[in-house]
């Protein structure tokens, strides 16, 4: 089907060139010795040059978005596949993620939820002239997808981003097929160490409070996560503290941060988790992170910490 649309691609320009040359009467004098038709001959071979490589350039993008993109681990083994390309461009640090990805982070974070022993590496690329530029396009296109991900609630410490230098150019309007690497790879011993220590210190943010509470994905991921590391330390207990704002008295405060830890530990009960590993408690508003004075303040004070000793 793309094939075939490439093709209109082609016709249509095939005959603007032809329209072109046949409508105007400098382009139709039969005289080699006239300038004018020396030159016309010159531009009717550039118009044909152009029409030429537009039909090219379509044919190689159809291929290029009908062809697959997998992400795959340190053993060079295809983990994920996906239909077409990544693509970068020459404005900004931004990247396209086409529709076909549909379900691109979640998979991403189940892969990762199902290997707990796994990190995710982001390479972002860019030019010679982009990183003599001192653009940072390659780290910040790495960065990109790694908040795409974190909003999609996995645990950005299982998530490296890097910028790296690679020579290409941006010929298919500004764009650029593949200007993005993504690998699993297995955790080293201190990269594991740091994940494991982000484990066992987390602070959630959520609607812990609404009455019909749902774990969103940041929980879910998490649970996956919390629940690995007490299999592998099964001699640790984990506290869950709920904080609120400073809004209403200091005793309902307390009692609702109370009830939103309970909302979590029975989720995370309901994940495979033993209660008798598992404590709610509520210090209320007693500890902001930030002074209680706008609403985004007051936002970043109703958290759920979790303390595993």
């Amino acid at each position: 089907m793309k094939n075939f649309i490439s093709f209109l691609i082609f016709l249509l320009f095939a005959w603007l060139a032809m329209w072109w040359y046949y409508s105007c009467d400098w382009c139709t004098t039969n005289n080699n010795q006239n300038p004018s038709v020396v030159n016309n001959e010159k531009v009717n071979s550039d118009a044909e040059a152009l029409t030429k490589k537009a039909y090219e350039d379509s044919i190689k993008v159809a291929n290029l978005e009908s062809s697959t993109y997998s992400i795959k681990d340190d053993k060079d083994q295809d983990v994920l596949t996906f239909t077409n390309r990544l693509q970068t461009n020459n404005q900004d640090g931004k990247v396209f993620i086409p529709s076909t990805y549909n379900g691109f982070e979640e998979q991403i974070a189940d892969y990762l939820g199902n290997n707990q022993d796994e990190e995710l590496i982001i390479d972002g690329f860019e030019t010679p002239k982009e990183k003599n530029a001192g653009t940072n396009l390659g780290f910040s296109r790495a960065n990109y997808i790694k908040n795409l991900l974190v909003n999609a609630g996995i645990n950005g410490d299982r998530i490296l981003t890097e910028g790296k230098e690679k020579e290409y150019s941006y010929e298919y309007n500004g764009k650029y097929y593949d200007g993005i690497s993504l690998t699993f790879n297995t955790l080293s011993e201190s990269r594991l160490a740091e994940v494991e220590k982000s484990v066992a210190n987390r602070t959630l943010y959520s609607n812990f409070g609404e009455k019909t509470f749902k774990a969103d994905a940041t929980l879910s991921n998490y649970a996956l996560e919390l629940k690995n590391y007490l299999n592998k330390y099964p001699n640790k207990s984990v506290q869950i503290v709920g904080h609120t704002d400073d809004i209403g008295s200091a005793e309902a405060n307390l009692w609702y941060g109370k009830e939103r830890a309970k909302n979590v530990k029975n989720y995370l009960i309901s994940q495979g988790i033993a209660s008798s590993k598992l404590k709610a408690l509520s210090k209320g508003e007693s500890n902001p992170i930030v002074p209680n004075t706008n609403d985004e303040n007051r936002a970043q004070n109703r958290r759920i910490e979790i303390i595993v000793n």
